[in-house]
């Protein structure tokens, strides 16, 4: 009897002392598994984010989120055919307005003035919905020269996916390469306007 309790006791310890072996190397497995998962995961949310969002409405795309920017062509205000591939090659601030939007109203002076301060962007306007001769009038109210394509029925302002809101005023930042490379959600400021320029400039 004492043979066989002896025996039994040492396959009973046998047992156990494999079982927690085994029992820890899965601990290790699935400890690995969760890191390489976490890390996978960080690694297409810094490759993939969107780097800056924040209360200014400021959106930039990190480089590799950028694609190029649509088709944008037109009649300019002034008359006359334009695009924005007439640009090709600078950054490019497109601003999409009406001369009856209040928010449009309120930040024309910070564009006006940001047109003199940045002579090596070149600055766009998409006039949305709106009527040639009050658009024409209040742009030259604030002295903004920039040109302007005409938008009579929002479609240009459509293609641009980057916009969530389908609002105005709404900016898009283009890159020397032609891409989207960010927008301003609402009326811009000089503050967000200058911290766009910045990151392409």
């Amino acid at each position: 009897m004492r043979v066989g309790s002896s025996a039994m006791l040492r396959t009973e310890k046998w047992n156990m002392a494999r079982a927690m072996r085994t029992s820890t190397r899965a601990s290790a497995i699935a400890t690995v598994v969760l890191l390489v998962i976490m890390l996978t995961a960080c690694g297409r949310e810094i490759s993939g984010q969107q780097a800056r969002d924040n209360e200014m409405g400021l959106l930039m795309l990190a480089d590799a989120d950028r694609q190029p920017v649509p088709a944008i062509t037109g009649e300019a205000l002034e008359g006359g055919p334009i695009g924005i591939a007439d640009f090709g090659g600078k950054v490019v601030v497109l601003n999409a307005f009406a001369s009856w939007c209040t928010p449009c109203q309120q930040e024309l002076p910070v564009l006006a003035a940001a047109e003199k301060q940045y002579p090596n962007v070149q600055f766009l306007g998409l006039d949305v919905q709106d009527n040639d001769e009050a658009a024409l009038g209040f742009l030259a109210a604030e002295g903004a020269t920039y040109p302007v394509i005409k938008d009579p029925a929002g479609d240009l302002l459509a293609k641009f996916t980057i916009n969530p809101a389908k609002g105005l005023p709404v900016t898009f930042l283009i890159d020397e390469q032609g891409r989207v490379a960010g927008r301003i959600l609402g009326k811009v400021t000089t503050e967000s306007l200058a911290a766009a320029i910045k990151s392409l400039t």
